[in-house]
């Protein structure tokens, strides 16, 4: 039963490392109540957890399925114990010497690159960055550059100990994914946003394909939507007593 296990030894199977779902456009990140989706605003580590947790391919989260962990500060009853449980088996996050995990601190842009450089075969190399020599995630930011999935500021840095942005880190997860936005291949009826209204924001189709989940097709060489999707009972999907839920779609 995954739902037993603790957390340690290796997946059954032959899943040897977590890998993403890079087919189904499926949206992963969330709006606020009041209706805007903040592109600017700050993520915090649990929020990259869950939402990477629900990135994996169905065999990925499957084969590191688990609801416990070390942390001193992620008990059973967290909202994201079993994203964060999962995600720690699989090597996709780390916590802090002391023992927690930190889910309510924002993520920096170098714990961000960190977690990214997990999914890259690359090996590492130092990014050519003028802030990153000698940083401990300096290694990870080369690695996730040279993928083309990161970029630095037009001064040359690349910040790692700046919190990183929803629109930051949303971009860097479309290009994991491969999931290449383009506002004149969207849908009319897609969920917009009041403060995702400028069309000519550097982050306006980053956050539009982070947002509406959609199926799509491959049109000289274009990601073209062609259905918007229901959004997925990601509840169910995170629950222990009901983790094998989860609709087909695509």
């Amino acid at each position: 039963n995954p739902g037993e296990n603790t957390g340690s030894g290796k997946p059954a199977g032959t899943v040897t490392k977590p890998e993403l779902n890079t087919e189904d456009h499926y949206a992963y990140l969330k709006g606020y109540a009041d209706g805007t989706i903040n592109p600017n605003g700050k993520i915090t580590r649990q929020e990259v957890a869950t939402i990477f947790f629900r990135l994996l391919t169905e065999e990925s989260r499957e084969a590191y399925w688990c609801t416990t962990n070390s942390f001193t500060d992620v008990p059973a009853g967290h909202w994201a114990n079993n994203a964060i449980s999962t995600a720690a088996r699989a090597g996709i996050i780390n916590g802090y010497p002391d023992g927690t995990f930190g889910g309510d601190r924002t993520i920096t842009r170098a714990e961000f690159a960190a977690i990214a450089a997990r999914f890259s075969n690359r090996s590492g190399s130092t990014a050519a960055f003028t802030d990153v020599s000698g940083h401990w995630a300096a290694k990870a930011i080369g690695k996730v550059a040279a993928e083309g999935w990161i970029n630095g500021y037009a001064d040359g840095t690349f910040k790692p100990d700046q919190p990183i942005t929803r629109a930051e880190a949303v971009t860097i997860i479309n290009a994991m994914l491969n999931r290449k936005a383009d506002a004149d291949n969207m849908l009319e009826d897609m969920i917009c946003w009041p403060d995702n209204a400028d069309v000519n924001a550097w982050y306006y189709e980053a956050i539009q394909e982070a947002t509406n989940g959609h199926a799509w097709k491959r049109i000289d060489g274009e990601n073209v939507w062609t259905q918007l999707l229901p959004a997925l009972d990601w509840s169910r999907l995170e629950s222990p007593s009901n983790r094998y839920y989860f609709p087909v779609i695509g």
